[in-house]
């Protein structure tokens, strides 16, 4: 019940995130693939996987709890902050916060948590830019 449910919400947010990226326009080509590839495609997939759940829900009947139900909104809230923050903060540095608040709000260490986090935004940061040759924002203190 709570998959299809899930999942229907899931296949409404994939359809929203096409939606907003075909109609996407922008002056000149900046990337290689541009600016529509990567939604459209992370749409596509997130679709697909929708409509799997939709079609062949798992067979466990695990319905979420209470402390379930906060850390799903609190998850939403956190990365509706993430893109408040993304075009300020940076990449480096909004990925860090927003990945040390998940760790933490999943029962991981603090200190376990920021390291994580901090290797995995600077490493994340170096091979989209430099290896994918993807526009990210580097942020006000780092000088972006």
């Amino acid at each position: 019940m709570f998959d299809r449910l899930f999942a229907g919400a899931l296949l409404g947010l994939s359809g929203l995130i096409a939606w907003t990226a075909y109609h996407f326009e922008v002056a000149f080509q900046y990337e290689p693939l541009g600016p529509k590839a990567f939604p459209l495609i992370l749409s596509a997939v997130l679709a697909v996987c929708s409509v799997w759940l939709i079609i062949k829900p798992s067979a466990n009947k695990w319905a979420p709890t209470g402390a379930v139900l906060i850390k799903l909104i609190s998850g939403v809230l956190l990365m509706t902050g993430y893109a408040f923050l993304f075009e300020k903060a940076g990449f480096i540095i909004s990925t860090a916060i927003v990945g040390t608040v998940f760790c933490v709000l999943f029962g991981e260490q603090t200190k376990r948590a920021v390291l994580y986090s901090v290797t995995l935004s600077v490493v994340s940061y170096f091979i989209l830019k430099h290896v994918l040759q993807l526009n990210v924002p580097t942020g006000m203190l780092f000088g972006g």
